[in-house]
């Protein structure tokens, strides 16, 4: 894993890089430096006599050439990141930290230096205008560090407990298990599996998607490993006798380990087939998304789907160990990562109201602080009701539609996207039963589309809709049970909704 330095000119990228491969006994790399040796040049001459073109040619072959290597402490040039691709290979390989600082000092620290695009007349105004123009890229990288008025050493220290790895334990009797939670975790699985007693025959579970990750986020050559179909389509009694198959082909038995490595989906099924199988095998859950991340990894729950609903067969089987690496997050396509944003937002209306409002004004999500703090919500749920007998049905918020929805779209809409669609209906619900708080739906409901989630499925039948939602697990009585938001950090679970209201808010959740 190599960490990476990124922001504007004179944020401390050098200086701060050198600081921290001294403490971490990394190797530092300039990649400017690195582009100067490789052209023979220095940065001024390569823009003067090969062109800007030229130079970000050199710099996109620079990043990839770091992005293969590992262990070091990587400064990226200014414009290195408004690559795409540049970033998306650096940030495959490590952590990014966008390193910012007021521009009077920006203007201090840059004026004894020749830097191409500050060196004019004016770089004060040449300053303002660069930071405008990739004010919105600096503001995208979830892990930010201001080094205004900070000694070198000073930031080197904070940057250091910023991406330190951490433990989480979920204490709920019957099932406790840890939560490490850390940068570039999957690198160093099978040792973690060892550190923690889990010895004995091994398979990893993965899918499709994740396979051809695996070389890059596990390093796992040691582990054998099996490779199931991907989609909620596939989470069928059928794939889990696929699963039976694969442990005895494997050689497990009551001392092995089923270490699952992908998303809900697959974390859900192969810790069902690990709790069935020869009455119970020790598992690990690694997620890969961030909708398992924050949400599906956690409380022990499994279970596969049955043709009339969602996870109508499943049984509490808590993991020995969750591993959360946010790594992972770089493999995801864009449409993913914002799906696994519901559930970040539902946490943050369940039980941290700032974080709801940190996700109103960005949606740069993925650091180890923000990661945890969605986290420890649906783990003090948890913790609290531990098996589902009462306070732990507060998760299902905008899951009773948002399972409605996914169903009648026939599997086309993401979870996240169903359940963003719930979140919104459930809360507009709430609102005209004088639940919630007036103007909570329209906060919710603009938080979603800020996060860039659907509020809405045009085209859906309303009447296929409620038929999804008859065969939820969710029932009591025969009668359906929600989850409905008061306000922020305030939810009410076991409400019953009247037949035409419910009606009505699916009718304008499926409007086109």
């Amino acid at each position: 894993m190599n960490i990476i330095l990124y922001g504007p000119p004179g944020a401390g990228k050098s200086t701060v890089g050198k600081e921290l491969a001294a403490r971490l006994d990394r190797y530092f790399v300039d990649s400017d430096q690195l582009i100067e040796k490789r052209a023979g040049r220095n940065i001024p001459q390569i823009f003067l006599q090969l062109g800007e073109a030229e130079f970000r040619r050199l710099e996109s072959a620079v990043c990839a050439e770091l992005a293969a290597r590992t262990n070091m402490i990587i400064a990226v040039g200014g414009g290195a990141l408004l690559n795409p691709n540049n970033r998306a290979a650096l940030e495959r390989s490590g952590p990014v930290i966008c390193l910012r600082a007021e521009p009077n000092e920006l203007l201090v620290r840059t004026a004894s230096t020749t830097r191409p695009l500050l060196n004019g007349d004016n770089p004060a105004e040449q300053l303002a205008a660069l930071l405008k123009s990739r004010r919105l890229l600096y503001d995208s990288f979830p892990t930010q560090y201001d080094t205004t008025g900070k000694s070198v050493a000073q930031a080197a220290e904070d940057i250091v407990a910023l991406i330190a790895p951490q433990t989480l334990q979920v204490n709920a009797p019957g099932l406790e298990h840890k939560i490490l939670l850390g940068y570039g975790l999957l690198e160093s699985l099978p040792a973690i599996l060892e550190e923690h007693g889990l010895t004995g025959p091994t398979l990893l579970v993965t899918d499709e998607n994740i396979a051809r990750h695996l070389p890059i986020t596990t390093r796992s050559g040691q582990l054998p490993f099996t490779t199931l179909p991907a989609g909620e389509q596939h989470k069928t009694l059928d794939t889990v006798r696929q699963l039976y198959d694969s442990f005895l082909e494997g050689g497990l038995d009551r001392s092995g380990t089923v270490v699952a490595v992908g998303g809900g989906v697959l974390g859900d099924m192969a810790g069902f087939a690990a709790a069935t199988f020869m009455r119970g095998l020790r598992w690990v859950n690694a997620p890969t998304t961030l909708l398992a991340m924050v949400d599906a990894s956690l409380g022990g729950k499994t279970g596969v789907d049955l043709p009339q609903g969602k996870n109508l067969v499943g049984a509490f089987h808590p993991p020995s160990l969750v591993i959360t690496d946010p790594l992972a997050l770089n493999t995801l396509p864009e449409a993913e990562r914002i799906s696994g944003l519901a559930e970040v937002i539902k946490h943050g209306i369940i039980g941290d109201p700032a974080l709801f409002e940190s996700l109103e004004a960005s949606t740069a999500f993925g650091n180890l602080a923000q990661l945890r703090r969605a986290i420890e919500v649906k783990v003090r749920v948890v913790e609290a009701d531990p098996f589902e007998k009462g306070e732990r049905a507060k998760l299902n918020l905008g899951h009773t539609i948002g399972h409605g929805v996914e169903s009648a779209s026939g599997y086309r809409l993401r979870h996240g996207e169903a359940v963003a669609i719930g979140l919104a209906a459930e809360t507009w619900i709430a609102e005209q039963m004088g639940l919630a708080e007036r103007g909570l739906a329209e906060r919710v409901a603009n938080t979603l589309k800020h996060a860039g989630l659907p509020t809405r499925a045009p085209g859906l039948d309303p009447a296929s809709t409620r038929a999804a939602m008859s065969n939820d697990k969710k029932k009591a009585g025969g009668a359906l049970k929600f989850a409905l938001p008061k306000r922020l950090g305030e939810v009410a679970f076991g409400v019953e909704v009247d037949e035409a209201l419910l009606l009505e808010a699916l009718k304008a959740a499926t409007k086109e």
